[in-house]
């Protein structure tokens, strides 16, 4: 059996007079590949930000490789687990190899210049994300689906054994979320990296990833392999259409299929 990654026990957290999150639990071990998909204000997000430690959970018990995580500095912390974070700000008037470079924050001791390694990191995370041609770019010049790449290639600079990646297609055009999507399946592959990454595409999430956890009003109520837990019912009463997953003919690609007229 896989060594355990993350484990989350009776997780609650309460945001001013909401309770977003309801006695969760959920494992993920070392290697899988994980979309959450549910609807608007489910709880997506919050269970991110909880399980990175940003967010102080109301009640209930979070663990990386069996140690809680209140236990683990925020420097080794980092390189357990990396978080793309919606509402993360990239710095302005930093070149584009700059910001990537912080991601290297969690290896390098304080007033040491850049290592080779860290040298090596940075090119290859601009590499996979196509920013080569902008290394030397000012950041406030980019689109911001460029700016997007450019906040992966930090998380992939810092070079984390789990990445949480909420929304990550957000700003991207249709041939850079294909590029990010099979970027993440060969990290997955490849280097064994433990990936859980919050979509709104069904058909997409299907596709890419091996496993689904649904979150709906603040607990999980469906989780299992992508081919199937995704039926009939679930779509129904999680997302309130009446539509099946069906799989193109020719590519084998999975689609949502609306049973109304």
């Amino acid at each position: 059996m896989a060594a355990m990654s993350i484990s989350v026990e009776n997780l609650y957290v309460r945001l001013g007079n909401n309770d977003v999150l309801k006695g969760v639990n959920l494992e993920i071990k070392d290697g899988e590949r994980v979309a959450i998909v549910g609807p608007n204000g489910c709880g997506k997000s919050t269970l991110l930000r909880a399980i990175s430690g940003i967010l102080k959970p109301t009640s209930g018990h979070i663990s990386l490789h069996g140690e809680p995580i209140n236990r683990i500095h925020r420097r080794e912390r980092a390189k357990i687990l990396g978080l793309l974070n919606q509402s993360d700000a990239i710095p302005m008037m930093t070149t584009v190899y700059d910001n990537v470079a912080i991601g290297r924050h969690p290896y390098r001791s304080f007033l040491r210049d850049r290592s080779q390694a860290d040298h090596i990191a940075v090119t290859e995370a601009i590499a996979k994300c196509e920013l080569e041609d902008l290394r030397d770019r000012r950041v406030e010049a980019l689109s911001g689906g460029e700016r997007q790449r450019v906040r992966l290639a930090t998380l992939l600079a810092q070079a984390p054994e789990m990445l949480l990646l909420d929304e990550p297609l957000t700003g991207l055009d249709i041939e850079h979320q294909l590029a990010l999507l099979h970027l993440l399946k060969d990290l997955n592959i490849t280097e064994n990296r433990t990936i859980a990454v919050v979509l709104h595409d069904l058909a997409t999430a299907i596709r890419f990833f091996e496993r689904i956890l649904v979150l709906h009003e603040g607990t999980v109520v469906a989780d299992g392999p992508s081919g199937s837990i995704l039926n009939t019912e679930v779509l129904r009463s999680v997302f309130g259409i009446d539509a099946s997953i069906a799989y193109e003919q020719k590519s084998g690609h999975p689609v949502l299929v609306s049973k109304r007229p």
